[in-house]
């Protein structure tokens, strides 16, 4: 292989080679049999994804309408700098069925994983288009009997992480299940590995209500969180040692603006968990509270006031902190927007499809890399 690439220097080829982004290296794959070997070798693969870490994108998640009148996701990668000749590459999600309630539940290593309720999980790498549906709940069966008591429907949280000890990618879901007068029953929880393609049931502790609202979760430095579902919790699940925990909110938090109703969204600023809180409702003018949670060495959780973003004109909801110093943003046009903190200066993102479901946008940050949703033991091998 090293004499068909470069001579003797196959080591030379493959640092040249593994600054390139994803999408080059695909086209590559089809020069010659030795580079199409090369590219998918995982010491090469991990390489490429070491040298893409310092290069991220953004992954913008919109439900537009297309020409035929429909509603469909797309999903556009956007590359840095964000200016007027910026990179845009939109995707498209090849399952149809639901397509347009998929939400984006983490991220790790370039991998996204999308979910739809109860339905289907799909694991996507945008960088290289490739999608994975996932095999079927083990917890969601048939629902039993005509008793009332046990006739059961369900709901689903579900996060997306990496398992940095066993090396795996793991999907985490938690179900609870209630009866046809809406009453809770109890919770499952499973776990599902990439490496092995199945599920396996979990343990799951008896406190709180999890959040079937994904939008607000986040995958964090091996850890998932997401709401417990009254509000005034965060729940917690390490993707290493497989441990739930809770994380209660300090009470200025939850009682400050009783009168109105508040969304809360969870992000991360400067390394720290921080929760976006401002009002649900769209009004001309909103202002958004930053709070950020701290770990002391004793593993204590305080909350402290960060900032406060405006009043500002025209701006429904925050989607990302791109920096300390700007969000990318969500205007009441359903357009997106970038603001800077520090001058208060707002410039709309150039976009294709503009008129949107305004519930349905997301954004994550994204690593292009080559790693496959695929599975197996080669797979895991890509990540250190």
């Amino acid at each position: 292989m090293a004499a068909e690439i470069v001579g003797n220097n196959l080591e030379m080829a493959m640092e040249i080679l593994s600054h390139l982004p994803p999408e080059t290296l695909l086209r590559f794959k089809s020069v010659q049999k030795s580079w199409y070997a090369l590219i998918n070798d995982p010491q090469f693969v991990s390489k490429n994804l070491s040298n893409s870490l310092e290069h991220k994108c953004i992954l913008l998640k919109r439900v537009v309408t297309n020409n035929a009148g429909e509603e469909e996701i797309m999903l556009s990668i956007l590359n840095f700098p964000f200016n007027s000749s910026m990179s845009v590459i939109d995707l498209d999600i090849p399952y149809d069925e639901y397509s347009r309630f998929y939400k984006i539940n983490g991220h790790s290593h370039g991998l996204i994983c999308f979910a739809c309720g109860s339905f289907d999980i799909l694991l996507c790498n945008p960088a290289t288009r490739e999608f994975r549906k996932l095999p079927p709940s083990i917890l969601l069966t048939t629902r039993p009997s005509n008793n009332p008591d046990t006739h059961r429907s369900a709901r689903n949280s579900i996060g997306f992480g990496y398992d940095a000890k066993s090396r795996d990618f793991k999907v985490l879901r938690v179900v609870y299940f209630f009866n046809d007068a809406r009453h809770f029953l109890y919770y499952k929880a499973e776990i599902y590995h990439l490496s092995k393609d199945r599920w396996r049931e979990i343990e799951f502790p008896s406190y709180g209500y999890s959040s079937y609202t994904p939008e607000f979760d986040l995958y964090h430095e091996g850890v998932y969180y997401w709401w417990e579902r009254n509000g005034k919790n965060i729940l917690s699940f390490d993707m290493s040692e497989e441990i739930f925990g809770k994380i209660s909110l300090p009470e200025s938090f939850n009682t400050k603006n009783l009168n109105r109703e508040n969304c809360k969204i969870l992000g991360v600023l400067n390394g720290s968990i921080v929760v976006f809180d401002h009002e649900c409702e769209v009004n001309d003018e909103n202002t958004f509270y930053i709070w950020e949670m701290k770990k002391d060495e004793c593993g204590v959780i305080s909350w402290s006031n960060l900032l406060t973003i405006g009043p500002i004109l025209g701006i429904r909801k925050p989607l990302l902190f791109v920096s300390s110093d700007e969000v990318l943003m969500e205007d009441n046009e359903a357009q997106v927007v970038l603001y800077n903190i520090k001058t208060q200066l707002m410039n709309v993102i150039p976009l294709k499809g503009q008129g949107i479901l305004r519930r349905c946008q997301e954004a994550t940050f994204v690593t292009k890399n080559l790693i496959s949703v695929m599975g197996g033991n080669n797979s895991m091998s890509y990540v250190r």
